[in-house]
């Protein structure tokens, strides 16, 4: 079994979702989904749940 990073595992939840399309993972629709801003294999530059510490 390969152990996966967690943003490694997302990436590949979000490509099973739309069928194994790169193309279809970029162009996702489904903001509202939790894993959206990670969706290309990146943390996005601002993780407001990370982040905001208040």
């Amino acid at each position: 079994m390969t152990i996966m990073t967690p943003i490694k595992a997302i990436r590949a939840k979000c490509l099973d979702c739309s069928c194994d399309e790169k193309k279809e993972v970029r162009l996702c629709p489904i903001e509202r989904c939790p894993l959206w801003p990670y969706r290309m294999g990146k943390r996005p530059e601002k993780d407001a749940n990370i982040d905001d510490k208040n």
